[in-house]
């Protein structure tokens, strides 16, 4: 093997050593702070430890005996190669180890986010201080050469991204010390093709202490409770934002390689925003792990804890090797970030259907458990429900509507197979038609902005199947006070309505405005042929004219309803009723025959222009 070789991935031996002897016996006690277990993520631990204080002195020393041996070897090719970047050396080590005591003293104390801030913004300009920043786009949106109002400006707000980014990914699962891992090892290959001995050392240092704490969080139950802390999290952040400038500005890489540190980057990167986005929305603190995070939404698919970790490290190389790919392949980086974005999208899109299926199971098996495994299973249509309450349980039903033979419980008229395929040929579908009608959604969301400059897409509480509630998505075709003055039901003029906006009245003519709920049918939540979901707050008044509704919870609600299309719009108690016996009727009767006639008919009257 290549004495050259051998000696760059020294680092990487020094701090594995290091950091499986010392990590383990340098934790430090932070009583104050509180972070969610990711098995239990409802609990809340009031002590945890800080694990990252020895990363810092571990790396040092690592990447300091390395530098060293070119010259103890009088390897003449690799001294050449590590004498020129001083500066570099310079900036990591000063700026780390910066970064290092301003994250304990957060860690043990608390820092103002002003001072934390601060530090963030002096460090990430150190990077054009030394001559580094990002001056060139390869193309990407079309910009090659960047000019340094621009490109010293991207290279700081970057490099303050992913350090504080590291810093939200910290979890008390080790979640941001493995996703630090695969970056580093990735970087690490990359320098070692390519040869850029500086950049080896680095990231053989930096991997060799991430790695054994990834190891000991993932293996060790003591670990379970014990953090990076800042004092890790922001050194490796900055250390890897150190990686995605160097790489994409290397002389020794392939152009294109910032696609390549783009590809590596892009999943831990994007899922910040998304999740800092939840915490905004629902007014949480920033730096405080939830349920939200990557690897809690796998968690909640009903996916073994301890295959988690594989699956992000499968998700995180696909998008290295999709973006590998393309970089040698030439492909225009347009096209590839598209390709990123529809990967990500795709990939949210499949984990938000099993987390639904997933819950939905759970609340299968509690309905089981109230009513009894035959009140969904068996075809039972005229068995009273006082005859068979030991077997089904009341359903809810109250002790006065009670009487004999005054109510009979409905079952499905679907067996478990015929509701498999139905669900099945629902995900197909509606997968299908969001990507041929995106176009049509997108005019419609830019149309309902113009408009009035409201939010375009109406989401309200809806109750669906096991009487769980679920949020339906629908393009907002009425004013925003519409119910101001408390929950109204929709007129029977339907078009009419006086509550429409300009554009709401054509998307309610023409049935576009219930374009979003294809999303609510390839989640789960609904189905394309089912009963229209109703509020609590009307089903509670209908549920005192007739408790039957509470059969309707065996089935998910649908887009279209055979009820819709004899009943209509229902703006009366008298008409919600009549709907619930056409509705009850289609449960006990349901085929796939008459959901293929009902879906068929709905979209004749769609086409005819007849209003239901």
């Amino acid at each position: 093997m290549d004495l050259s070789f051998i000696i760059k991935i020294t680092p990487l031996f020094i701090s594995m050593l290091l950091g499986f002897v010392v990590i383990p016996n340098m934790r430090l006690k932070a009583s104050e702070k509180k972070a969610f277990l990711p098995k239990l993520a409802d609990d809340i631990h009031n002590s945890m430890m800080i694990g990252g204080i020895a990363f810092l002195p571990i790396i040092l020393i690592a990447l300091c005996m390395s530098i060293s041996l070119p010259y103890l070897l009088d390897l003449t090719e690799l001294r050449t190669q590590v004498e020129p970047p001083t500066m570099r050396i310079m900036q990591i080590i000063v700026c780390s180890s910066l970064l290092f005591i301003v994250g304990l003293k957060d860690d043990l104390h608390g820092t103002g986010g002003y001072i934390k801030m601060g530090v963030l913004l002096v460090t990430a300009m150190m990077f054009p201080a030394t001559g580094l920043w990002i001056s060139n786009l390869h193309g990407l949106f079309g910009v090659w050469e960047l000019s340094p109002y621009v490109g010293i400006p991207l290279t700081v707000v970057l490099s303050v991204y992913i350090t504080e980014a590291f810093s939200l990914l910290d979890g008390i699962d080790g979640l941001s010390s493995g996703v630090a891992s695969l970056l580093l090892f990735t970087f690490l290959s990359f320098s070692l093709w390519y040869n850029s001995t500086l950049i080896s050392f680095i990231s053989a240092a930096a991997l060799g202490v991430a790695a054994p704490f990834s190891i000991m969080s993932f293996l060790s139950s003591k670990w379970k409770n014990t953090l990076m802390g800042n004092a890790g999290a922001y050194v490796l952040g900055y250390i890897i934002s150190y990686h995605a400038v160097g790489l994409s500005n290397s002389t020794y890489m392939p152009k294109g390689m910032l696609m390549i540190c783009i590809g590596a980057l892009f999943m831990p990167m994007v899922d910040i925003i998304r999740v800092v986005r939840s915490r905004v929305r629902d007014k949480r603190t920033l730096d405080r792990p939830d349920r939200n995070q990557f690897n809690h939404m796998l968690i909640r698919t009903g996916m073994p804890y301890r295959l988690i970790p594989f699956t992000i490290a499968a998700l995180m190389g696909l998008f290295v090797v999709l973006n590998t790919y393309g970089v040698l392949k030439r492909w225009n980086p347009n096209i590839i970030l598209l390709l990123d974005i529809l990967l990500w999208s795709s990939i949210l899109g499949v984990i938000a259907h099993f987390i639904h299926e997933h819950e939905n199971k759970t609340y299968h098996r509690k309905w089981e458990k109230a009513y009894g495994e035959d009140s969904w299973y068996a075809n039972i249509p005229h068995e009273t429900l006082r005859r068979k309450e030991k077997t089904y349980g009341t359903m809810g039903l109250p002790s006065d509507k009670m009487t004999e033979n005054s109510i009979k419980f409905i079952a499905d008229g679907m067996n478990s197979f015929e509701r498999n395929v139905k669900r099945i040929v629902d995900l197909l579908i509606s997968g299908s038609c969001l990507i041929v009608f995106s176009p049509l959604m997108l005019l419609s969301y830019i149309l309902i902005k113009l408009d009035d400059g409201g939010a375009a897409i109406f989401k309200q509480e809806r109750i669906g199947r096991f009487g769980r509630p679920f949020y339906i998505y629908k393009f907002r075709s009425m004013r925003l006070d519409a119910e101001k003055a408390g929950p109204m039901l929709s007129h029977a003029s339907g078009n009419a309505d006086p509550r429409l906006t300009r554009v709401g009245r054509f998307l309610r003519a023409h049935h576009l405005d219930e374009l979003p709920q294809l999303w609510n049918v390839f989640i789960g939540d609904m189905a394309f042929i089912g009963y229209r979901p109703e509020r609590m707050f009307f089903i509670e008044q209908i549920m005192k004219e007739d408790p039957r509704y509470a059969f309707l919870y065996q089935i998910r609600p649908g887009v279209t309803s055979y009820a819709t299309l004899y009943n209509g719009y229902t703006d009366t108690m008298e008409k919600m009723l009549r709907r619930l016996e056409l509705d009850l009727y289609y449960l006990g009767h349901r085929s796939w025959w008459l959901d293929i006639k009902i879906l068929g008919l709905t979209f004749l009257n769609i086409i005819f222009g007849k209003k239901f």
